[in-house]
């Protein structure tokens, strides 16, 4: 089973990492929460602070599998 998570960046803090918040806009004690994922499963042009996209999640495993722009998710 696979779930889609909106993010928005909130920058590399780490080396390799990129440090996303998962569900913005519900606020962090709404729902949102920080999320870390490899730099390597983001396209460049989404790596800018506050840029938005789609992470596709294996349910099963924990393991992200894919990157989706925001605008083709629906």
């Amino acid at each position: 089973m696979l779930d889609t998570i909106p993010v928005q960046v909130l920058g590399c803090l780490r080396p390799g990492i990129i440090t996303v918040i998962a569900f913005p806009g519900a606020g962090m004690l709404d729902g949102g929460l920080l999320m870390e994922l490899p730099t390597e499963i983001i396209p460049v042009e989404l790596r800018m602070p506050n840029s938005e996209f789609i992470v596709v999640c294996n349910r099963q495993s924990g393991e992200f599998t894919q990157v989706l722009p925001k605008d083709l998710s629906k």
